[in-house]
């Protein structure tokens, strides 16, 4: 863990911070994994480490609110930050300015209310297998498995059992036994998570059962992993504690948002190529090679060496392969007393076969920085009087 000097953006996000804290009366604590096309990050389990770094310094209380973007990672993950919260905090809130899915919707479904900007969707819970087959890596659920089987009896007919082995048998060619075994106890797994979510706030006895038929109804009810859940869809037809519109507040967490997707690049697609090309040093490496022209009644043997000399000036002129270096913050937990951002660092070089282009990029590696020494707020202005203004206290009335 290394401390590093604050991004250019850090003052303008904790500026905002500070006003959704002051508008709340509450800390803020803000958890994002990147969602970045061509870049895979996660709501992971080394995030917790840097949610107890943020709760040492805020200090216990009866109220927190955490900001969540993110499209999922790993429920256990996700259980163990709100057990960690609600360890310290008798009340938590989750804002959601734009994606929580998966992973970060069994995040939100541990908060006593659940705060959405218009924009803003959850997810179906239900967890995502990666198995390697004979044809390559493949993705799916565990739904995946019983609609299958039931495509098979009810639509296509087959029930007598020595037509349904040798379909069996075409099923674990593509995922092994204990492979779909695998995917059905992360399905259930994460059923009972959001159980456990839900009965952090809904402790009355007449609503576990409520608790039970949510948790498993984002599960299983659900067609599609990015079937996207609005505001009124979570509240009216999921039954989560959904906040009323509050306008104010939702204006805050969208430029909370904005400052993230800036600080992140969320808008810009990663490629290596791109990444590559966009060092002009590296990209000359890839010009193609001069053409020449040879008389038609050139000897096979002469063609041969021009040729060979070409290609010999060609590669001393090009040097050693090109190395261009990046970096890509994938993931991010901060408050306005503390920062940290997890970075990907990585190579990537390139080379010219024929027509082609390969690319040949790795990862060097990844791990959280860490800002202390945050921007603080301006000092006080004085007013007409000579006085230096003060912050207004309180909190404006607002709809819940």
């Amino acid at each position: 863990m290394n401390s590093v000097d604050v991004d250019p953006g850090l003052s303008k996000r904790l500026e905002v911070y500070r006003e959704i804290e002051a508008y709340r009366e509450r800390p803020l604590i803000v958890y994002a994994t990147s969602t970045r096309a061509g870049v895979r990050a996660m709501l992971d389990g080394d995030a917790v480490a840097q949610f107890v770094e943020q709760i040492r310094v805020i200090g216990n209380g009866d109220a927190i609110d955490v900001l969540v973007h993110s499209y999922g990672g790993d429920s256990l993950a996700a259980w163990r930050i709100m057990s960690t919260l609600r360890e310290s905090y008798e009340k938590v809130s989750v804002l959601v300015p734009f994606s929580a899915f998966s992973a970060a919707t069994l995040l939100a479904l541990g908060a006593d209310e659940i705060v959405m900007h218009p924009f803003a969707a959850l997810g179906p819970i239900d967890p995502q297998i990666q198995a390697r087959t004979p044809k390559g890596d493949i993705q799916f659920a565990y739904e995946d498995v019983g609609a299958f089987l039931k495509f098979v009896k009810e639509h296509v007919g087959l029930t007598e059992q020595a037509f349904l082995t040798p379909v069996m048998d075409k099923l674990f060619s593509m995922a092994e036994p204990l492979t779909i075994g695998a995917a059905q106890r992360a399905s259930d797994l994460s059923s009972e998570i959001g159980e456990r979510m839900l009965r952090m706030h809904m402790k009355k006895e007449k609503d576990h059962g409520r608790a039970k038929e949510i948790a498993r109804n984002l599960n299983r009810s659900f067609l599609n992993h990015g079937d996207a859940v609005s505001r009124k869809r979570a509240k009216d037809a999921v039954g989560l504690h959904i906040a009323d519109s509050d306008p104010k507040l939702e204006d805050l967490i969208w430029r909370a948002y904005a400052g993230l997707e800036s600080f992140m690049e969320l808008n810009t697609p990663f490629n290596h190529l791109a990444v590559f090309l966009g060092d002009p040093a590296a990209a000359a490496t890839l010009s193609p090679m001069p053409s020449i022209q040879l008389p038609a009644n050139t000897p096979p043997q002469v063609q041969n060496q021009v040729w060979a000399a070409v290609v010999q000036q060609a590669l001393q002129q090009l040097g050693p392969p090109a190395e261009v270096s990046y970096d890509i913050v994938i993931a991010l937990v901060e408050s306005t007393r503390r920062s940290a951002s997890k970075v990907l660092k990585g190579k990537v070089t390139a080379i010219r076969q024929g027509l082609e282009v390969k690319v040949a990029p790795w990862e060097v590696c990844h791990g959280w920085s860490v800002s202390l020494a945050l921007p603080q707020p301006a000092a006080p202005t004085p007013d007409a009087t000579g006085t230096k203004a003060e912050p207004a206290q309180g909190r404006r009335t607002r709809r819940r």
